[in-house]
């Protein structure tokens, strides 16, 4: 198959097969080589048609891998991401209750009681409800871009905010329903020093953030300079 019959076949862009591949979930079995193109398989478009299936229930490519790694079983992943989906359900579902709550009390916003409505948040989350937070609606970057490296050089460790070092941050809508999708890119260039030999080194790469507030994957890249820098 070409590449476009079997997207249309799959109902998904170029994009996502490009996505699957560069998250190791997915080679084609016939991969390009020289002028050629991929010739998808009967295989290839089966192994597609699962990722798709299981990424529209929810699952990350995190999880997808870590079942094909062995780390996992199917059972376990999806009882571990319904419960997430569950506690985010949980979460507006409280808050509707509340919104519906202002409309019977006919609250005005020049009127409005806070303290009433505080002390009803402070209440029930004292009993174990949660509700949306600032961070649910704003997407506010709660995944850590903390990592420790390695420098190349002489083996020592050094914990770095990746976050000083980056250079894009990317968010779509993921068409499985769960919102947006976050991929922070960066690159130290040549700004890292390691405190133990004093060389610079470069740190590159990505970590994606999916569903907002949840840690999805990564591919942190640590490498040496060239002698001129």
């Amino acid at each position: 198959m070409k590449p476009k019959e079997i997207q249309e076949k799959l109902g998904i862009n170029a994009d996502r097969i490009k996505f699957f591949k560069k998250q190791g979930v997915f080679t084609p079995e016939n991969p390009p080589s020289g002028n050629r193109g991929t010739n998808y398989t009967e295989t290839d478009y089966k192994n597609l048609q699962f990722l798709v299936v299981l990424t529209k229930m929810g699952m990350t490519v995190s999880d997808i891998r870590k079942m094909q790694d062995g780390e996992c079983s199917l059972e376990e992943a999806i009882k571990e991401r319904r419960k997430q989906i569950t506690d985010e359900i949980a979460k507006k579902q409280n808050a509707l209750s509340l919104l519906s709550e202002l409309i019977e009390d006919k609250e005005e916003f020049e009127t409005f009681h806070t303290e009433r409505y505080w002390d009803i948040i402070t209440e029930r989350e004292s009993k174990g409800e949660e509700f949306v937070d600032f961070e649910d609606l704003y997407g506010y970057q709660p995944v850590s871009l903390i990592r420790t490296v390695t420098c190349p050089y002489c083996g020592e460790e050094l914990e770095v905010d990746l976050e000083d070092y980056e250079t894009d941050v990317s968010s779509y809508d993921n068409e499985n329903g769960m919102g947006e999708d976050m991929v922070y890119s960066f690159d130290s260039e040549d700004n890292i020093e390691c405190p133990a030999c004093q060389r610079k080194y470069r740190v590159s790469g990505w970590i994606r953030e999916y569903p907002i507030g949840a840690y999805d994957s990564e591919e942190v890249d640590v490498d040496e300079l060239p002698e001129d820098e």
